[in-house]
């Protein structure tokens, strides 16, 4: 006689018809009740992790104040219902206490292989599942015989909620936090470009060009990356795939490169810009053209006002303006105003 049951899982069994007339149990994933269970919320992280918090910052020589940021920046940001509690993962917290050092645990703890086999089949791009409001039907719900990637990528934790509209009861689904928003798209890319150089220095040679603003380098780094992609990678005979395949590409670089603050397809009074990346010393904005030329995408930035937001910022402002070639599959002209 079974007096108290709870199964932890990806999946929702009982929607699944694994089991005949498994419908009896309660489901609390989306229950405000039940939404900080299975984790840490901030509240018993300063509480109960005090000393292991200050421990961390001493080694690092910062203050328990920037330790507690970069904690929460890495590990924090799930969420499972309406009333937004922030939750961090627990694996990744207590495995950074324990070794104190701030890496990517849960990331490592598996390779999310059939995930990406699921995207890669449905045909579906990363940049267009995340960032979106669904109703709780289209995440929570899986249905065995309905190969949709989002709710598995959903429960399997790589995306989480990150804001409700109470007007429509929808919620906005993105990256919980730094590890898998770093780790996740560092393995879509390398499936998706499947690029002959080293992601990992690649990246890290971008981060530098932006902290220094040396653009000329930066040019230089993603003309070469580019190239690098085999041609039958970027072979796109439809006009519609063609513009896919070069905003996905895009989307993929400026999300592994954003240990900045990195915005994709911002939208704005007067348009929506292709990225803008903010730096403690720099702001860059970017516009891209699908084989149009540089002095386009300038032109475009000048028109819709994209630097308006930051005209009484102390930062040097850079606009960059590039034009893709879909048949070299490189940058082929690159201009900059500053």
């Amino acid at each position: 006689d079974l007096q108290f049951v709870l199964l932890t899982g990806v999946t929702k069994f009982s929607q699944v018809s694994v089991f005949s007339g498994f419908n009896q149990p309660a489901d609390i994933s989306m229950d405000i009740r039940y939404e900080a269970l299975c984790g840490i919320t901030q509240e018993e992280l300063e509480h109960y992790f005090a000393g292991p918090i200050s421990d961390m910052a001493d080694r690092e020589g910062i203050s328990k104040q920037e330790m507690t940021g970069l904690l929460k920046r890495q590990y924090d940001g799930y969420h499972f219902s309406e009333k937004m509690t922030d939750v961090y993962n627990p694996f990744s917290l207590l495995n950074a206490f324990a070794s104190g050092s701030i890496r990517d645990y849960w990331f490592r703890s598996g390779t999310p292989s059939y995930l990406i086999r699921l995207l890669t089949h449905t045909n579906e791009n990363l940049d267009e599942l995340t960032g979106k409001y669904y109703d709780p039907q289209e995440f929570i719900d899986y249905k065995a015989n309905v190969e949709k990637p989002l709710p598995m990528i959903y429960q399997s934790g790589y995306l989480t909620i990150k804001d409700y509209d109470r007007d429509f009861g929808t919620f906005l689904l993105d990256f919980p936090n730094n590890e898998v928003k770093k780790g996740f798209v560092a393995l879509i890319a390398s499936d998706y470009l499947k690029p002959r150089q080293e992601m990992g220095s690649w990246v890290r040679n971008v981060v530098l060009s932006l902290r220094r603003g040396e653009l000329e380098k930066l040019n230089k780094l993603f003309t070469s990356f580019l190239a690098d992609i085999p041609y039958t990678m970027r072979r796109k005979q439809d006009e519609r795939e063609r513009e896919r395949y070069f905003h996905y590409t895009f989307y993929l670089i400026f999300r592994l490169v954003s240990v900045y603050t990195v915005y994709t397809e911002k939208e704005q009074s007067e348009g929506r810009v292709d990225c803008i990346v903010e730096t403690p010393d720099y702001v860059y904005i970017f516009e891209f053209k699908l084989d149009g030329t540089a002095e386009e995408a300038l032109q475009q930035i000048e028109e819709k006002g994209y630097a308006r937001p930051y005209a009484s910022d102390r930062r040097p402002i850079y606009k960059i303006g590039a034009s893709f070639s879909s048949q070299t599959g490189t940058i082929d002209d690159w201009k900059v105003q500053g």
